[in-house]
């Protein structure tokens, strides 16, 4: 039995390096077909100029903020590891500086709305669409982070003091600090909620069918476009919105949990093989979840853009890339899901033959985040297409 899941885990080994190089294969001639020889919908401007490039750079390192986050604080919580509290606040404040930086990048270049979404500047957000919303609701990101901050500074001076323990302090900055990561995350899937109901504006929402058909919008007008738009939370009464928020939500949380498991074992280490290939298959399952409830709700086209669907999405505006760049995304999360299997199998072939200080999880761990962070910045590319068939609807 032992020998016959060796072979297995052997061969899916071999084909998660076959799947990575097919991907890379695959990529690497895609890159150059979506910047010149695309079709006319495809705007293959769009990935063009060093701007673009260092706009989507800006975005990636502000979207792995969470996971490196949870890499200091859920992530240790939930493997069992004890990593000094000095390495987790001194972490926590070069990430801080970080997430200042390029959140503040964001806010200038980046927001739902024309002008900056400052709540200095609310009384002029009663012009756009959900201006006031959207403002009102990333102020109340920006508050639970500068709470976070607060709250890390208190560790901080009570550790440098030593008026507690550093395990009960470490406990303390670790269950906390999870719980305001929850709470970022779920805050941030409203912000996306109402960042694509400002785009979309009189259109309604993609899950309620402000979609691209072949034939052009498909798009359920929620309002007259000569009206005063709308600058109110009752988009929140609709169950649709829920479903959004709460989708989006889980996605979040899914990436960021993995991503932060792997940084966390990578840096801290000695930590349990079995638990530590239960939490990644519970943090992939819920990213796989969310994921496919999000291909048919959160998309902008009347088609899943699935690549079987690329005929019909190549001649809508966006369609192409939109499609092609998600199927690379699909591709690396399905390298990354065999990669798993892989390792899971030798993992008990090994506990089988009882030889665990045989195995080792460096080089999993290494590929795996290489694969994440892979999957973060295909991502961030996907988005800025998206936000650019938000604004063709």
């Amino acid at each position: 039995m032992g020998n016959g899941t060796g072979r297995v885990a052997k061969l899916i080994g071999k084909g998660s390096l076959s799947v990575a190089t097919a991907v890379f294969v695959v990529c690497l001639p895609l890159l150059p077909v979506l910047a010149h020889e695309a079709p006319k919908h495809a705007d293959p401007e769009l990935l063009v100029g060093w701007r673009t490039w260092l706009h989507l750079t800006v975005q990636w390192i502000h979207l792995l903020g969470l996971p490196f986050w949870f890499s200091l604080t859920a992530a240790p919580l939930l493997l069992g590891l004890r990593p000094p509290l000095s390495h987790l606040l001194y972490s926590s404040w070069a990430l801080f500086l970080v997430l200042l930086a390029t959140g503040d990048y964001n806010m200038e270049h980046s927001a739902g709305i024309p002008q900056v979404p400052s709540l200095l500047n609310l009384p002029l957000m009663d012009r756009f669409p959900y201006g006031l919303t959207y403002t009102i609701t990333l102020g109340v990101k920006i508050g639970f982070f500068f709470l976070m901050v607060l709250f890390t500074a208190v560790i901080t001076l009570l550790h440098v003091r030593r008026r507690f323990s550093e395990a009960a302090l470490r406990r303390a900055f670790m269950r906390v600090g999870s719980a305001l990561g929850i709470l970022i995350a779920l805050v941030a899937s409203m912000v996306l909620l109402f960042h694509e109901a400002a785009d979309l504006w009189p259109t309604a929402l993609h899950s309620i069918g402000g979609v691209l058909g072949p034939e052009g919008p498909r798009g359920v007008t929620v309002g007259d476009s000569h009206a005063s738009p709308p600058n109110d939370f009752r988009l929140l009464t609709s169950p649709q919105a829920w479903w959004d928020m709460g989708i989006r939500w889980l996605h979040l949380m899914g990436f960021g949990l993995w991503v932060g498991g792997l940084i966390a074992a990578l840096c801290f280490g000695a930590v349990a093989p079995r638990r530590f290939l239960a939490y990644t298959w519970a943090a992939l399952g819920v990213q796989i979840f969310s994921g496919v409830a999000s291909m048919s709700r959160w998309t902008p086209f009347y088609f899943p853009p699935y690549v079987w669907n690329l005929g019909v999405l190549s001649d809508l505006r966006f369609g192409r890339s939109y499609t092609l760049f998600l199927a690379i995304k699909h591709a690396l999360v399905l390298t990354a899901l065999i990669l798993t299997m892989a390792t899971t199998l030798r993992y008990w072939n090994v506990l089988g033959r009882g030889k665990l200080t045989e195995f080792s999880l460096k080089s999993f761990v290494v590929a795996s985040l290489l694969l994440g962070l892979t999957i973060a910045y295909i991502m961030t590319i996907v988005l800025l297409i998206h936000e650019g068939v938000d604004h063709v609807l």
